[in-house]
Order: C-alpha cells, then structure tokens, then sequence
C-alpha cells in the first residue's frame, strides 16, 4: 500500500511539472477489503486490521473472495499541491450493484447499477494525502420471497440466468455473486470545468453522402465563464479527412450537477463504418475539448462511427446504410464475471464468430464491459443489445422508474458504438410467459408488464437504432429440445425475428474431465432425478431434456455420450438455420443461435466449450451461415428401401454481389454407389433465394444416404459447398 501511494506520488508530481492539466491516474491495483454485512461495522473509519487485499477492478469472486452482499474497499493515494481552479473527479467504469463512495470522511454520492460509468466530484473533499472507501454490496436475495420472481436488481442474466453456477431455478442459482469494483476506477483532474461524457450520434437527414454529427458535452463547472468549445472526428482506423468545429459557448455554475452542451458537425463524404463482409468498419476518434483564455480547460475523447440502422415494415429486413442484410447470429454471454474479460479475449472470441460465418451477435441478458463493444466496433460484428432484465422483478412503478433511467444510461453511454444496431428489451417478460403458472403459485399475466412498457419507451427514445421493444417467448424456438421434435424446425416460422433456438452438447473429454470429477462421471441411470445427475445439473446440464425430449442415447461410454450430444445439437442447429434463411423475409429478418460459448465450466447450449474448443455444432453452424449457401431441404422424413423420397435444392446468396454464371454441382450416393448427379449454370442475383431443384430419389438398399451440393463461380472457385445425410431403413 505504502509502495503503491509512494508510485502514485512521483506519478503526480512528474505529470505536475511536465503537463498542464487535464490529467487522469487510474487507481488500480491491490486495494484492502472487509465484510461489510454487519451493519455496525464502520468501513470508513476503523482500523486495518482485519482488512485484507483485493484486486481492482475485478469481480471479488474472480479475485479470490466467494461472497455474498456488501463489501468494504479502501484505497490510499497521495498527490500535490493542486491550484485553486483545479476540478477533481473520481470516475467508476463500473461497480456491481450499489457504491457508497467517501474521500477522507466526505461523503461523495451513492450509485445503483452494475454497468454504467458514474463520476462524482472529489473537490472539495481531496487533500495531499488521501483515503477512498467505498461500500460494495451486491445482495443475496431471498430464494423463498424474492428471488427469482420478484427480483430487485437490474442484474439481468448476471444473477439468474440458465447458463449461471447452479442454474436459473435450483436454490444454488445465486452462487459466485457477481459484485464488485469490476471496471477501471480513475482520479481526473481538470481546470475549472470536467467533462464527464460525450453522446454522439449520427444525422441522415441529408443523405448518406452528408452525414452530420450531433454530439452532447455532459459537463460540470466551478462558476459561470466564458469558454470555447472544440470539437474534431478524426480517422481510427484509416487514413482520411479530420472534421473540426469550434463555438464559443457559455458555461454555467452546474455545482455537482451537471448540463449539457449540445452541437452539430457537418462530416460531408465521410467514410461509412460497415459490418464484416459487407465493407470496412470505419471508425472515427471523436474529440471534445473546452479552452479559455488560459489554454485547455478540460478534454474528453470517445470514438464512433457512421452507420444508418433502418427495420423496414412488413418484415422486409433491417437495412444497414440503406443496404438490406440478412442477420445470422448467436447469442453471447463472455463471462458472469466482467471483469474476466478483456479486449483480448473478446478479440478472440469474435474471430471465432466471424469464422463461423455469423454477422452478429446479440449480448444476451446484460451490458457487458466497454472492450466488447470497443472489439465488435474495430472488427465490424453487429450487436443486438439487450437490456439487462431476464425473467421476473418487483412489479412495483418505483422499480419500473429505475429500470427505465438506467436503461437510457445504457444508450447515452453505449450508444456511441456503430456495432449497436439494435436495442432489445425485456427477456421473456412474466406477462408474456405463462408457462410460469406452473412454476409460480403468485404468477399472473399482467406482472411486469408496467415495467416492460416503461423500459421499451426508453429504448424507443433512440431514433438511431431499430428497437426491439421485448423478446417474447414466441420468438424462442425450442422445438426439439423442450418441447416437439427436430422436424418442427421445417415448419413455417411465426414470426420474423428469432431470437433463441439450439439444443444442449457436451464439450469434448478433456474438457467434461476439467469439470465433472472421475466418480461422477458416469450416473447409474438415465432417470432426470437419478442423484448422479446433481452435480452435472450445478454445471448446467439438463438430463431430462437430453433423454426424454431429444431421445438422445447414452451409448456404452463417454465418449459415444458426447459423440452423440454433439450430432445431435449439430443436426439441430443446422436444420433450423437452413430452415430460416429458406424463409428470408418470408417472414424470418434476424435469427440468434442460442449460445455461442459457454461462460464457465458447464455443459450447457454453447457450440463453443469454455475453453474455446468448438463442438460439432459450430462447424454445423458455419456451413448453415455461409454468404452463399447452396441450401438442401430434407422433404423426406422417413426413408425406407425402395420407397421414393425427395429432397429440395435451393441457393442462397446473402452478399451485394451477384454471382454470375455460378455452376451448381449435385450428388446423391449411398454404400459408394451414385444413384443421382446433374448440373446446372445460372446466375444468383445479390440478395436473393432461389429454388434450384426438387431431387426424387428410391434407394434401393438400406444405410446412410449422402446428399452433396455445391456453388462454384464462373472462375470454378468453391463458393458455397453443403451436404446432408440420411438414413435408409430396410
């Protein structure tokens, strides 16, 4: 702790004498924790002893410390002798879920809400040697009375969720409490006015070509000045035009609240940001900075980029820069414990979408840290973001209210990222699920639905994004896993976006051993209450489901047990998606796989292990994505020797570019014999589906039937390949 301040003072004192202000430390590192549950206990001004270290930021079971409810953080630092005008301000990226914030005895301000970034002025209560002590508390809530129906914190899948330690309905379902200083905490000092954020978002009221950028300075000052305000949108990520402008403006006396300066830039022929795929995801460094007479008062810095988001009427698709784009995408969850995450690791799981032919994902159940969306920005991944509300809360209008103003906290702090293009709501309302009748004796269809209104208001209030006001259980394909059958996927879709569909697998040996201990491996019966299952259940895993839903068999060993969970999700996953893209826009715009990977060790829908081993699936999954796919239809549900059966043909071309006089090869064989091949040459417009063929065929013996398809463009460059397998009973 003494090293730490000591490093912090020489820091100070050598930005002191090299830079004017603005300046800004982080405050990271080793801090001292306590349990703060009893309510007597006085974190701020007791000794240190008792206290032990704790690592900042991170989620406190990630550091080390499995707790529930509050927790004490202290922190010492010390700095220089600062003038007179000097603004101070501690900023949090984020604390999960209520910060009581003291500096030296003062009290600073009280925050709710895991995911946002809140600032607070340290002024007046900043001397040379300091002390922080904030009181963390992420409560447990009770599973009898609260929990999970009546929940009480905008948490959303971060404390319930299927994926989560102990599932989203077992009494274990709130372990490995998500709390803590998860996200960087900084000391900023300013002259004479801070600016505490930077909202931008794009004009189109002039057309594509001339784009306008309207920008809101959120800022505090210490007495009413004159000032002038400079705002620049330079180039990221390419070489290219910079657009400045600079107003005078009049600050006012703002306290410790603040206002807001609003202003347009004109950016005339600036570059688009585009998804991967579809053109380069431009990107521009957005720079707001307030000056007087004596030089620069305070500077702020964000980034964005111009994208125009449209849902067009009748379920004709979402259209980015007036381009149409059919959306294939997952479901993501990173971690339940932020702070696990990185600009890294998030790189390396977007590559991982991207390589699966997916253009989206949709961040299911929660807001997650800035480098998501810092990575999904740079890499050009689309992102449909959900609010963080899952299931059931307190039916109470204060707790609406509360949801409602931090969901508009969601959008003015993210709403930056051009990757954003879609704001969802509410997940599975109460209202909209009845089968919690079942479940819950106090159930009834009208709770929440106050709370799901007021939050889709909010959303609605950004013009810039298509806005998905809830999403309702009806859009949650489960056929095939909790109810019907793999087949049911074939059939019409009822609504135009999907937001769930898949089916649970098991990750590889290696991985199922980091997981499940060798004596639990292998449970005596297949019975869902077979007490073997408990522990597999903890992890996610749903055997009810698995044998008596999907049918899946079991086999001799684990290693046939796995085998056959990953056929099958594969199977799954890849019919549906066909299924859909052959109902583009008729009625089907968006579909999300659910889940991409999965968060901890578990064994859950995932067609990415936690160790970020692809399954079966994700290969399913990649050929079911492709831009262009050459797409075979099973028409046939049972095969049998000698009794005719068909399947259909179809192309698929997702991309802005026509493929010209494609060839479109075809086979179909059985025990190495063919029994079918032809060929045909056409073109396959951009944006388009086409019904290439309808196969007749009667096999004559019994044993797999192979179905091969393939596009090559008119270089004879494989452009598309899929194959589908049947089996032909006697």
């Amino acid at each position: 702790m003494i090293r730490y301040a000591l490093a912090l003072w020489c820091c100070v004192a050598a930005f002191a004498q090299a830079t004017a202000l603005p300046v800004t430390w982080s405050l990271a590192g080793d801090w001292r924790a306590h349990d703060a549950n009893d309510p007597a206990f006085d974190g701020v001004r007791a000794r240190d002893d008792g206290w032990s270290p704790l690592r900042v930021p991170a989620n406190w079971y990630s550091a080390g410390r499995d707790h529930q409810g509050a927790l004490w953080y202290r922190h010492a630092f010390t700095l220089p002798k600062l003038s007179d005008d000097t603004l101070a301000t501690l900023t949090f990226d984020g604390v999960d879920y209520f910060a009581d914030v003291t500096l030296n005895g003062q009290p600073l301000g009280r925050h709710e809400g895991y995911f946002q970034r809140f600032s607070l002025d340290a002024t007046d209560a900043l001397r040379r040697h300091n002390r922080l002590a904030v009181k963390v508390d992420s409560p447990f809530e009770d599973p009898k009375t609260i929990w999970p129906l009546h929940k009480n914190m905008v948490k959303g899948v971060l404390n319930q969720h299927d994926t989560r330690p102990g599932g989203a309905w077992s009494p274990e379902g709130q372990d490995a409490n998500s709390g803590g200083i998860w996200a960087p905490v900084r000391l900023h000092l300013s002259r004479g006015a801070a600016i505490d954020e930077v909202i931008v978002r794009p004009d189109w009221q002039a057309g594509l070509e001339k784009p306008r950028l309207r920008a809101e300075i959120v800022y505090r000052a210490r007495e009413n000045r004159h000032a002038t305000l400079r705002l620049t949108a330079s180039p990221a990520n390419f070489a290219g035009d910079s657009f400045r402008l600079e107003q005078p403006v009049t600050l006012s006396a703002t306290g410790k609240t603040a206002q807001r300066l609003r202003v347009t830039l004109p950016m005339d022929g600036a570059k688009l940001w585009w998804p991967a795929g579809y053109g380069k995801p431009h990107l521009y460094q957005i720079r707001a900075s307030l000056h007087d007479e004596q030089g620069v008062m305070d500077v702020a810095k964000t980034r964005t980029g111009l994208r125009k988001a449209q849902e067009m009427p009748d379920n004709q698709g979402w259209r980015i820069n007036d381009k149409r784009i059919f959306i294939k995408g997952s479901n993501y969850i990173g971690s339940p414990w932020l702070s696990e995450m990185t600009a890294k690791t998030y790189r390396r799981d977007f590559q991982l979408v991207l390589a699966m032919n997916a253009n989206a994902i949709r961040v299911h159940g929660h807001v997650a840290g800035r480098p998501l969306y810092q990575v999904a920005d740079e890499m050009g991944l689309m992102i449909w973001q959900d609010v963080p509300l899952q299931w059931g809360y307190n039916n109470s209008e204060a707790f609406a209210d509360n949801a409602a103003r931090q969901t508009r906290e969601m959008v003015a702090q993210f709403g930056n990222s051009p990757a954003i293009i879609a704001w969802g709501g509410h997940n599975e309302p109460p209202w909209n699920s009845p089968w919690m009748e079942k479940r819950f004796p106090d159930w009834n269809n009208n709770l929440n639905r106050m709370l799901t209104e007021r939050v889709a208001d909010a959303l609605a209030e950004d013009t810039s994004r298509i806005v998905h006001r809830f999403s309702a259980v009806e859009e949650h394909y489960w056929q095939g896993w909790y109810f019907g059958t793999m087949r049911d996927m074939l059939a019409p879709a009822k609504t135009g976006i999907i937001t769930e569909f898949g089916a649970q697998a098991l990750p590889d040996l290696a991985t199922l051993k980091t997981i499940i201990p060798p004596q639990l491996r292998w449970p005596a019966t297949t019975a869902a209450d077979d007490p073997g299952w408990t522990r597999w259940k903890y992890h996610n895993f749903q055997p009810f489901q698995t044998f008596k839903f999907a049918h899946i068999l079991r086999g001799e060993n684990l290693e046939t047990f796995i085998h056959n969970t990953q056929r099958y999700q594969a199977q799954l996953v890849a019919l549906a998606a066909e299924s859909y893209r052959r109902q583009r826009y008729q009625p089907v715009t968006a579909l999300f796989q659910f889940m991409f990977v999965e968060t901890w060790p578990s064994i859950n829908w995932g067609v990415v292990d936690y160790l970020r081993k692809p399954k079966a699936g994700y290969y399913a999954l990649q050929r079911a994505y492709q831009p262009l796919l050459p797409s075979i239809e099973p028409v046939t549900a049972v095969w049998q020797k000698g009794q005719p059966g068909s399947v259909g043909l179809w192309a698929i071309n997702d991309t802005f570019a026509d493929c010209r006089a494609c060839t479109l090869t075809w086979t179909v064989t059985q025990n190495n014999r063919t029994l079918l091949a032809s060929q045909t040459r056409r073109t396959l417009a951009a944006d388009s589906l086409n019904k290439i063929e309808t196969l007749n065929i009667t096999p004559q013996a019994a044993g797999e039937l192979l179905v091969s398809f393939t596009i090559y463009d008119a270089k004879g460059k494989v452009v598309g390949k899929n194959r589908y397998r049947e089996t032909v009973k006697e």
